[in-house]
């Protein structure tokens, strides 16, 4: 017959060990300590070999997958875009960890079609950003963003962006927007004007404005103030329109421009020669 005190010692053994354990921990400080999960950082710029796959203005035919999908993505705002397609996303979001969500407006051919659209998705930091969109038509699908990677993500340089000529819009025969000159008689900030474009709502603008290098990033912010457009309702917001640029292999610039109600962006080429607008 087991002894009653030798029963009662191997019961409370477990007991014993556990508090031992506890005690263990609180000598090498507070206890244990769960980190906070570190929040993704998507800052850069997203080459143009991301796609964006949604549907026709019906809602139910999909549209050919847009293969050109790039992005600028900054301090919580992102702006993506289809050059050929003429289609833009705009929109703010927020980090959680590798999470994303927020909200987008939505612009087909320069114009707002959709706003407030719920967009969520995933960051592979340094990789890409996935994402899905929740409204209708060129606002209900998916996409995915490629990281640019090397010099197309290193320090912004304002000789990238300033040219003595001009940059010409890669797509259109005419254009809908302008040819754009940079002068650097302001460096090392520098003014930001255009020539008149051949066709779209923007035909006949002019605007001047100022690119600002945002520190650390291969980005610039832009504000411009447009005038003499031959469409006035493109003028509203006292004609000031804001966004991001970004140059791609040095010969390429990524611009996006908002004032809420339309949208001047597309990928330009370097000018080569005088004239050749």
């Amino acid at each position: 017959m087991t002894p009653l005190c030798l029963t009662t010692r191997f019961t409370l053994l477990p007991v014993l060990l556990l508090a031992l354990f506890a005690l263990a921990l609180q000598g090498c400080g507070d206890g244990v300590r769960v980190l906070p999960q570190s929040d993704a950082d998507p800052t850069g710029y997203y080459t143009n070999s991301g796609y964006v796959v949604v549907m026709e203005a019906n809602n139910t035919t999909p549209r050919s997958t847009k293969a050109d999908f790039q992005g600028m993505v900054y301090d919580g705002q992102f702006m993506m875009m289809s050059d050929t397609e003429n289609l833009t996303y705009v929109g703010t979001f927020t980090v959680s960890g590798n999470d994303f969500s927020g909200t987008v407006t939505v612009y087909e051919d320069d114009v707002m079609t959709q706003e407030n659209v719920p967009l969520s998705g995933m960051i592979t930091e340094g990789s890409k950003m996935t994402g899905t969109l929740g409204g209708d038509g060129a606002a209900n699908g998916t996409f995915r963003l490629n990281y640019a990677k090397g010099v197309d993500n290193g320090p912004v340089d304002m000789d990238m962006v300033v040219r003595t000529l001009s940059w010409e819009p890669v797509t259109g025969t005419p254009p809908n927007i302008p040819f754009l000159g940079v002068g650097n008689d302001s460096s090392p900030v520098p003014n930001f004007g255009a020539a008149t474009s051949g066709s779209g709502i923007f035909n006949n603008c002019d605007f001047n404005g100022r690119i600002e290098p945002i520190a650390n990033t291969h980005l610039y912010t832009v504000s411009v103030t447009m005038s003499s457009c031959v469409n006035a309702d493109i003028l509203g917001s006292e004609g000031k329109y804001t966004g991001l640029v970004s140059v791609r292999d040095t010969d390429r610039l990524i611009l996006a421009l908002t004032n809420g109600a339309y949208d001047f962006s597309g990928e330009y080429k370097e000018c080569l020669q005088i004239g050749c607008r």
